[in-house]
């Protein structure tokens, strides 16, 4: 299995040991991802699970997030600020407060894949990340600079930030933390399932209409985990499983690979290799109309999408790219186990809206204030509507070679599965090469047309000079590999032998049991 903590991983594997499947694993490696990788994803987020049994059908869950409001009511003042985080080059407003806060259907989403498909007690699952809240962690170095470029949302009430403070002060990598509210919380949960409605109750008591949000009774009782038949195309000899809407990711990543599988033949990491891709990328960005998240609702929409005639007027097609979020707190989690179940699961707790819910250690969303799901402005989404995302857990397979991945990075993440992809599949590159290869990403510039972001160490000068000559205005560079680039945890199965590769951009381990 891999996953984005060394601590979420071994809690997936000692479940995997004690004799449990890839579903125990990947709700035990997520729940210890609640305490361990706490601005990254939480029980009150939002979730996308792809999963391919190794003699089924492969199926996806869609447990992000819902609009709320169907009861009608609105607050007389919606609890809802803009925080300015400074990224070092830049600075970006993110939207908090009490009226961020989205319908969450993490935890129920986990919940719901525990009842259909785990093997093992819910109290054993969570006991591993029990230990971990109440013991203390270790803070990993890629939560730690999370938690540092994050530190005004953080510190917006009092109990949000000690949740991530030490001695009164910011923690830095390294030092022992503890969340022994959420240690209870799991606790309970794992004894009682039914602590679920506790906390959703709780929920629209403290953000409700009465208190600036707009959660109420109606949403919970009506907001429901959809499952659905993935997006399935080719990749070469490869059937590859993806979300459909309202995953942006899944269908980009679908038609990307359609794309790419009809693409050039070259050595893998050649110039010319690396701009097809970067091409491919712009392309991608030239899909995302301000209506695409509803378009690809539309099952016509998205078969045409991904015809072969459409593909190959896309291949001559120079898009208009559409503008990126600079973080995306996300996380993956990826587990295959030895029956061939393959599941991989991304969360995300948006950054988190600065307020914890009372007496659970859980940090809630920010869902309704992040702009990239929202191009129609904030508060406009229907009532009851699923919001869309572009989380997209994605899964191969050919014969009995599996491959499970995904990734954390907001938007940047459908470009990182797409190239972990291409070089794996498309040129048989090692797995844990491909995830560390140097990564691109292309985007809308501010003053309009394209821009690049890349990772300069181990590229060719060649390569890199290839790519200004497409791409030369104000182009990105990074001398390092970078966690802006997405983090791609992947677990693969060949020949009966299990492994994996994680992404050092955001602390990626993997455990074989």
């Amino acid at each position: 299995m891999a996953c984005g903590d060394v601590q979420s991983a071994d809690a997936g594997a000692q479940l995997l040991e004690q004799g449990g499947n890839a579903v125990d694993a990947v709700i035990a490696a997520a729940c210890a991802a609640f305490v361990c990788e706490l601005p990254l994803c939480g029980p009150l987020g939002g979730a996308v699970i792809s999963a391919w049994p190794a003699q089924g059908e492969p199926f996806c869950m869609d447990a992000f997030a819902r609009a709320p409001g169907l009861s009608g009511a609105r607050p007389a003042q919606l609890d809802f600020s803009d925080v300015e985080v400074d990224f070092g080059a830049a600075t970006q407003v993110f939207h908090i407060g009490r009226g961020a806060a989205a319908v969450p259907l993490a935890l129920g989403g986990l919940l719901k894949l525990h009842a259909s498909h785990g093997s093992l007690p819910l109290s054993a699952i969570v006991a591993p990340a029990v230990e971990l809240g109440r013991r203390g962690y270790r803070l990993g170095a890629g939560v730690a600079f999370a938690n540092a470029l994050l530190e005004p949302i953080f510190a917006h009430t009092a109990e949000c930030y000690a949740l991530v403070c030490r001695d009164g002060k910011l923690a830095v990598a390294g030092e022992i933390l503890h969340n022994a509210a959420l240690a209870d919380t799991l606790e309970a949960l794992g004894r009682d399932p039914g602590v679920l409605a506790d906390l959703q109750r709780a929920l629209v008591d403290e953000f409700g209409v009465a208190r600036g949000g707009s959660l109420g009774a109606v949403d919970m009782e009506r907001a429901q985990i959809q499952m659905q038949r993935p997006l399935r195309v080719r990749f070469g000899e490869f059937e590859m499983a993806t979300p459909p809407a309202p995953s942006m990711g899944g269908v980009l990543i679908a038609l990307g690979a359609r794309l790419l599988d009809a693409g050039q033949r070259c050595p893998a990491l050649s110039d010319e290799d690396v701009l097809h891709l970067a091409r491919v990328q712009h392309t991608l960005l030239g899909q995302r109309s301000i209506d695409f998240d509803q378009r690809i609702r539309d099952e016509d929409f998205v078969r045409s999408l991904l015809s072969p005639e459409n593909v190959a007027a896309l291949r001559q097609h120079v898009a208009t790219p559409q503008p990126d979020n600079p973080l995306g707190s996300t996380t993956h989690l990826s587990v295959i186990d030895a029956a061939g179940l393959a599941v991989a699961v991304t969360l995300t707790n948006g950054e988190g809206c600065g307020y914890v819910l009372s007496g659970t250690g859980i940090i809630v969303n920010n869902l309704l204030g992040e702009e990239d799901i929202h191009p129609r402005g904030f508060h406009h989404d229907p009532p009851g509507s699923s919001l869309s995302t572009m989380m997209a857990p994605t899964i191969v397979r050919q014969g009995q070679e599996c491959l499970a991945l995904g990734s954390g990075g907001s938007n940047r993440l459908r470009n990182a599965i797409l190239q972990v992809l291409h070089l794996t599949l498309g040129h048989g590159m090692p797995a844990q090469a491909a995830v560390q290869a140097p990564r691109i990403h292309v985007d809308r510039h501010a003053a309009g047309g394209a821009r690049i972001a890349y990772e300069r160490a181990g590229m060719p000068a060649s390569t890199e000079a290839a790519l200004l000559g497409a791409f030369p205005k104000d182009p990105v560079a990074f001398d390092a590999l970078n966690m802006y680039f997405g983090g791609v945890h992947l677990a693969h199965a060949h020949l009966g032998v299990l492994g994996g590769a994680g992404d050092p951009r955001r602390g990626g381990c993997v455990r074989v049991v």
